[in-house]
């Protein structure tokens, strides 16, 4: 089953190219905002077929299915994956994802009641599902095994997967345990080969973006002290504000979680470059937001994703900017769909003025429109209201 998935998804290969959301005239170009951008929407079932090359390319799945017949002429093909990943396994369950599947084959002339069951030991709990196979008919039941957010690994950790199949009255029909591989929920992977060529997975980077961790709120509640108007309300300017004053209540709230970075968290940048990549499966370790308050450090996409998750807390629509060598953040300054936006250079926070920040995040952004960078996939604009929309929720 999960290799007839592989087969619909590499229909979609250019699917990434939903996600360049930036289209604008350089002309249009301001000191601090960034005007007309045309938003193109991604849809769920697109969403499904690059969490399926994500997940399976990767040498994720076991496509030889066991097939286990029993004494009861009850059989059982299982495919299972041999390798998952914490930054997306969250997002299996809301789109109809399986670890692992039993196609149940009953030859019999009566139907039968079948357990199936599974778990990554020490990893998830167990999961268990009662269904009921007709006469002479096959069935196909599939199983993701909640993930205990505790268990997750700091490190790529070995794990056995264990699965049994029984009828109703216990008589075991196959049971097995195999060793499952699964990734830290760090872990990003800009692409994977799915044999015939690369396949961009840098939307993923939205699961990064965790505005309900609970280190952004004291970050808010700090930033709010450093706002002329005292409160963090992302869009509340109002009807009859015009763009000049959405942009300046917007960009008061950006400074304010700027400053309280660089005064109370002390965050400063290390250079860690960002190796992303369409041709380029590498894996990379990319801070949590909380991981970075932390240590008070962060790279690019670090502190990218540290901003972005700041600003989706407010109610603000963060975009990141993945460049083949960095990354920054920008942000809509109106909520409607007008495409008034300003970017800020992250890694500036320790050192700069805000205003220079601005200043130099919106100079990187018009450059990527000038070299064509957005319109050839080189460069990304990432909305996460879409990814939202779509389905790539944050990982916590």
């Amino acid at each position: 089953m999960k290799a007839a998935l592989i087969g619909m998804a590499l229909r979609f290969t250019g699917f990434l190219s939903q996600f360049s959301s930036s289209r604008r005239n350089q002309n249009t170009y301001h000191e601090s905002s960034i005007t007309e951008i045309a938003m193109k929407r991604v849809t769920p079932i697109r969403l499904l077929v690059l969490i399926v090359i994500l997940i399976l390319s990767a040498g994720c799945t076991d496509t030889s299915p066991d097939s286990s017949p029993s004494s009861s002429g009850i059989s059982v093909e299982v495919s299972a994956m041999d390798t998952v990943l914490a930054s997306t396994y969250l997002q299996m369950s809301n789109l109809n994802m399986t670890v692992i599947d039993f196609k149940i084959t009953n030859p019999t002339g009566s139907p039968k009641t079948v357990i199936v069951e599974s778990e990554i030991l020490g990893y998830t709990e167990k999961s268990i599902n009662t269904v009921e196979v007709p006469a002479h008919g096959t069935i196909t039941a599939g199983q993701t095994p909640s993930l205990r957010p505790s268990a997750i690994p700091s490190e790529m950790t070995s794990a056995m997967l264990h699965y049994k199949v029984a009828l109703a009255d216990g008589t075991r029909i196959d049971e097995q345990t195999k060793p499952i591989k699964i990734y830290a929920k760090d872990t990003m992977v800009w692409s994977v080969f799915d044999g015939e060529e690369w396949n961009d997975m840098t939307p993923f980077i939205a699961a990064w973006v965790t505005p309900h961790a609970a280190e952004i709120d004291p970050l808010v509640r700090k930033a709010a002290d450093y706002n002329p108007a005292k409160s963090m309300n992302g869009y509340q300017c109002g009807d009859s504000c015009t763009d000049k004053e959405w942009e300046d209540d917007t960009n008061a709230q950006v400074k304010a979680i700027f400053t309280a970075l660089k005064n109370d968290y002390q965050i400063t940048y290390i250079n860690s470059p960002l190796a992303y990549g369409k041709e380029n499966d590498n894996n990379q370790r990319v801070r949590l937001p909380k991981d970075s308050i932390s240590s008070k450090s962060a790279n690019c996409i670090d502190g990218t994703v540290l901003y972005a998750s700041a600003l989706e807390s407010i109610g603000m629509n963060p975009h990141v900017i993945i460049l083949p060598t960095h990354a920054f953040v920008c942000y809509d300054t109106k909520p409607d769909s007008s495409g008034h936006l300003s970017c800020l250079e992250t890694t500036m926070t320790s050192w700069s003025t805000f205003e220079e920040a601005v200043e130099t995040g919106n100079l990187k952004y018009q450059n990527e429109i000038t070299n064509g960078n957005f319109k050839s996939g080189n460069s990304q604009d990432i909305s996460i209201a879409n990814l939202r929309k779509a389905g790539i929720l944050p990982m916590q």
